[in-house]
Parts: C-alpha cells; structure tokens; sequence
C-alpha cells in the first residue's frame, strides 16, 4: 500500500469518528443500577455509562431492564424508557 493511500485511509477514519462522535443517536442498553436521584448505570454496545439521567416517565426502572437511550452531539445521555 503507498503513502498517500495509508494517508487517505487514515484521514477517511478520522473523519468518520468525528461525525460519528458528533451525531446525535439513540440505541439500546440494559440498566446495571438504579439510584434514587434519577440516575441510571448502563451498558450499551459501546461500553459502560455511569448516572445517565432518566424521564420521570420511567418511573420503576429495574436492574436488567432493556431500555432506549438517547446521546446528543454534546455528549449527553438520557434513557427515555423500557422496552415492552
């Protein structure tokens, strides 16, 4: 492989994390602790999240629940509910 492939391949990856570090998105996790202040830990595809705020919607969260979550481009994180 010559130089300027390695470089264009190297540039298209960077360039792909930062729209994707950037995108706002929403994806499935499951619930590993519940707190009384509103928080929930998590674990998604991507790894463990630690006190993500929740909806007031969800009122029980539980252990194990499978839930949407949402991230903002800011980085932000927020469970919107269980799943059925």
């Amino acid at each position: 492989m010559s130089t300027s492939s390695r470089l264009v391949d190297a540039v298209q990856r960077a360039a792909e994390r930062a729209v994707e570090q950037q995108a706002a998105t929403w994806l499935l996790a499951s619930v590993t602790a519940t707190y009384g202040d509103g928080t929930l830990d998590i674990i998604t595809a991507r790894g463990p999240v630690a006190k993500v705020r929740r909806l007031k919607s969800y009122a029980t969260p539980a252990a194990a629940d499978v839930v949407m979550v949402s991230r903002n481009s800011d980085g932000n994180w927020l469970v919107i509910g269980a799943l059925a």
